[in-house]
């Protein structure tokens, strides 16, 4: 036996032996932390907002502040700045500020290579937090060209979400990664120990400078490589509406005048710090508003004979991109007055402009405080206001052509020039100032509602449930006095709407979606099980969020057409049904059970609805050749990145570097006397086959 029989093979195990002992000692190097929230890039028409690491991370040696204290004490301490070469500091989110952030940028400058916050518990979170502006979407107000000042509705607003950060921010939310990174930092950071904690955050995003750029960026890639390299996709989601659907409107009919009423509501949030899996916030703004708004559609639904009489339609529409300069609301206007409304069938009168007889809005509730503003007041039905106040004296009406908050409708005014037809706007204010304490924040969670999550279930009935209920029940009273002339009492089970606030604050997969949709649909939400519903950022191509559907098939079964029900058809015939119905949407489900129990069999029900979705993305992305350096409308987009990631590792020190490089070249001499041994005892060559 040949010598060079055995030497290739040995050689083989000795480089796997070395490979999977390099990745075990990589291993050992790092913590990984992946129950964290992270800060990514947005554009517009001219500015970059948000975080950005370095291609393959920024890092830097750990440095906990936790008070003012321990703030100014590092700011001063100049021996420390100046002895290492970059920092990343742990921050206590109390300390969190536009001028904290100011402050370490101009001191440290570019030795400033992250930022990670945290915060300890629930019990310390801070009385007021807002990344958003003083002014929400201030950029896009009605008032942007009228001389009245502007108002900080939100006058604890940091901005920090439209600022621009060359370095990676991310945020600790979870009590035992917290007390983790507590535990290493004070074991090696220690005035005693000679090695330190470093931290290195990965969230390098593709996009940079504007939204132009960044789409142009991708054309000039098209050219070059067989497919579009893409760095950013617009902010877009789905614009839904429904509404009875024995009240279509088909050609040659002419819809009448002043015969629509819009209600909206909205479906989205931003919070400066994302989290792959788990709560999003948005308890108040817009959970709050879109529960208020689905009981209310189930008692339209309820009471549709009485609203069948009318010669008005109410349709009720979920807006979903506002978050970012009303972009979704640009885009249903647009779409309207275009002839694109509805979507549906071509032979389907559009509703115009002129059409508009009022919209109805719901924005950040925080009950029971709720103020109704009202706006243009030469077009304001008093009589309307009055029944409102009559039927719920908690509504406190602010004076007519008051200053309106932040909300979707000041686009339909803005739009339409204020001329055309009313809105009535309820939200939750106090001396021009949100109440929600926590706007786009994903500290807006359902505590701020009086709400323990832990002992939230599917038949609980809290204060919160109880309050929309009231409310709901009181203004559709109000809409058929107004638009019927009925004077009714009307009532809507405390177990829907229970259903509904454990639904939406706690878990998607709930027994009330698994009863209105078909099996398909169902079980598609059970990858969602404790899950609230999201309320972020959503982006073109339209994300797999389980929002949408939640949505559409909440509104398609409290609307639908209840007539339709007593045919007992089966999910044969209600196919049949929908290839000969152009205009409605068909789904056969279990139908709905009061006690809520999946496990009862009521056979199946063929709903009959009116339903459309359709895209919400702004007018400046689909309009052709559109000049992204106007700002005529919203433009906003999202980066596109690959690794989000969070380690911690010990850094060693100078002694440590030292020593490790001399071991490592002993190795490597030891390595390389081996192997010219063996190749001389051997004759083995690298670049000739052996023979035998």
């Amino acid at each position: 036996m040949h010598y060079s029989n055995l030497v290739l093979p040995f050689l083989i195990l000795i480089f796997s032996i070395s490979c999977s002992q390099s990745k075990r000692v990589s291993d050992q190097m790092y913590i990984t932390f992946d129950r964290i929230r992270y800060c990514v890039r947005r554009l517009n028409a001219t500015h970059e907002i948000g975080c950005q690491s370095a291609t393959g991370g920024s890092s830097g040696r750990m440095h906990m502040i936790d008070t003012n204290q321990d703030f100014n004490l590092f700011i001063q301490n100049s021996q420390l700045i100046d002895k290492f070469p970059s920092f990343v500091i742990f921050l206590n989110i109390d300390l969190f500020s536009t001028t904290n952030m100011d402050q370490l940028m101009s001191r440290l400058d570019s030795k400033l290579n992250g930022l990670l916050v945290y915060f300890k518990s629930n019990l310390t979170r801070p009385s007021d937090f807002s990344p958003d502006d003083s002014c929400p979407n201030h950029r896009s107000t009605y008032y942007l060209s009228q001389p009245e000042p502007v108002i900080n509705w939100n006058p604890k607003g940091s901005s920090l979400f439209f600022r621009s950060f060359p370095f990676p921010i991310m945020l600790i939310d979870e009590q035992d990664d917290y007390q983790s990174l507590v535990d290493f930092y004070r074991k090696f950071n220690s005035s005693s120990s000679t090695l330190a904690c470093g931290l290195e955050l990965n969230t390098f995003q593709t996009a940079s400078h504007s939204t132009g750029t960044c789409l142009r960026r991708g054309e000039i890639s098209h050219s070059f490589l067989e497919g579009p390299e893409v760095h950013c996709d617009p902010v877009s989601g789905l614009n839904i509406y429904s509404k009875l659907p024995q009240s279509l409107t088909i050609k040659p009919n002419k819809r009448q005048p002043k015969s629509v009423i819009l209600v909206l509501t909205t479906t989205d949030s931003f919070q400066m710090f994302i989290k792959t899996k788990g709560p999003s916030g948005g308890a108040q703004q817009p959970a709050s508003g879109l529960l208020v708004f689905l009981s209310l559609a189930h008692l339209i639904g309820q009471e549709q004979e009485n609203f069948n009489q009318q010669h008005k339609e109410i349709i009720f529409v979920t807006l979903d991109g506002d978050a970012f300069d009303y972009s979704a609301s640009f885009r249903f206007i647009y779409d309207m007055e275009k002839g694109f409304f509805p979507s549906g069938n071509a032979d389907e009168e559009r509703i115009q402009i002129e059409h508009i007889h009022s919209i109805i809005e719901f924005q950040s509730l925080t009950f029971p405080d709720l103020k109704l503003f009202s706006y243009p007041s030469s077009l304001v039905n008093q009589t309307f206001i009055n029944e409102t106040i009559a039927n719920n004296p908690t509504i406190v009406p602010m004076p007519q052509d008051s200053s309106l908050p932040p909300a979707s409708s000041q686009i339909f005014l803005r739009q339409t020039n204020s001329a055309q037809f009313p809105v009535y706007i309820f939200t939750s204010t106090e001396q021009n100032r949100l109440l929600n304490h926590y706007y786009h924040s994903f500290f807006d969670d359902p505590s701020t509602l009086g709400i323990n999550l832990t002992s939230l279930e599917f038949n609980t009935t809290t204060d919160f449930s109880r309050w929309i209920k009231s409310f709901t029940e009181s203004f559709t009273q109000t809409l058929l006095q107004s638009f019927v002339g009925l004077t009714k009492n009307v009532s809507i089970e405390q177990d829907i709407v229970n259903n509904l606030v454990y639904c939406v604050l706690k878990n998607i997969n709930c027994p009330l979606i698994q009863n209105i949709t078909n099996q398909t649909i169902a079980k598609s939400f059970e990858s969602f099980d404790q899950t609230s519903l999201p309320f972020s950022v959503n982006t073109y191509p339209i994300s797999t969020t389980p929002t949408f559907a939640f949505i559409k098939n909440i509104l398609s079964y409290f609307l639908r057409d209840r007539t339709f029900d007593s045919l007992n058809l089966t999910e044969a015939q209600c196919t049949a049904f929908a290839s000969n119905d152009s205009f409605r949407f068909f789904n056969y489900v279990k139908g709905y059970l009061t006690s809520m129990n999946v496990s009862q069999s009521t056979g199946g029900v063929c709903v009959r609805s009116y339903l459309q979705g359709v895209d919400s993305r702004s007018p400046a992305f689909v309009i052709n050749d559109y000049d992204f350096s106007q700002t005529t409308y919203p433009q906003w987009t999202e980066s596109r990145w690959s690794i989000i990631s969070l380690r911690l590792f010990v850094i060693p020190t100078r002694k440590h570097e030292v020593v490790t490089f001399v071991v490592g070249f002993l190795l490597f001499s030891v390595s390389f006397i081996v192997f010219a041994f063996l190749r001389f005892c051997t004759k083995l060559s690298l670049f000739k086959p052996s023979s035998s």
